[in-house]
């Protein structure tokens, strides 16, 4: 008799350790809003179970990424004031500007799931921030790429050049930047790129200033060319 009821309990324990493992939170009812606003490029706060580039409010916190396997809403979120840019991926609140720099992923045996991880873009003013276009951003002191600073650029004077997908140029009063980084060779105040250059063939673009030109190939390749 002692055994048998050391075995039942022994499966008892069993099943609900089974049973905790897998009744995770998984969130239902959410309305995702991003395809509806991304055209209007609007700052939009998040009401109760609405989602926007997979920021998700639930009661009184903010997710971000996939909700299942009992995630964590992100910490430090002012959740009255905050708002989404929709097609972004930008976020702000009344302290900082957020931007998923991280995303983590987790693979259970029963459950998987990916995450933001670091959000914070840091040195961001969220009173003066403004997307330009391109994953590129400005708070009027500081330009951002995809939610990191770029070093030593002018938030005043940077602006993003206008190209097709893939084209990711932009100019202050002092450099050309490709993505983050300086593009050295260039000079700021005459930069171009022209769409009607002829000589723009598929995935190849033609820019350049005053002195030289070159040919850019998504998404790395820059080759200089004889200046026409």
């Amino acid at each position: 008799m002692k055994k048998t009821f050391i075995i039942i309990i022994s499966i008892s324990f069993i099943l609900n350790s089974c049973k905790s493992r897998t009744e995770y939170f998984i969130p239902k009812g959410i309305i995702d809003r991003t395809e509806e606003l991304k055209s209007k490029l609007e700052w939009t706060a998040l009401n109760d179970k609405e989602s926007v580039d997979k920021y998700t409010r639930i009661g009184d916190s903010i997710f971000g990424g996939e909700i299942a396997c009992n995630i964590k809403p992100l910490n430090g979120i002012e959740v009255k004031s905050f708002k989404v840019l929709a097609g972004t991926k930008y976020a702000k609140d009344d302290n900082y500007v957020y931007y998923p720099k991280e995303i983590n992923c987790i693979d259970y045996s029963d459950c998987g799931v990916c995450y933001y991880g670091k959000i914070i873009v840091e040195n961001a003013n969220p009173k003066t921030f403004k997307y330009l276009g391109k994953d590129y951003a400005t708070d009027g002191v500081n330009a951002f790429f995809r939610g990191n600073l770029i070093k030593n650029a002018d938030g005043k004077s940077f602006r993003v050049i206008n190209g097709p997908d893939y084209f990711y140029f932009a100019v202050d009063q002092n450099n050309v930047y490709k993505h983050s980084e300086i593009f050295k060779s260039a000079d700021a105040k005459t930069f171009y790129y022209s769409k009607d250059d002829k000589r723009n063939i598929g995935d190849i673009f033609i820019i350049g200033d005053k002195n030289r030109e070159w040919e850019f190939i998504p998404p790395g390749s820059i080759k200089e060319i004889a200046k026409k």
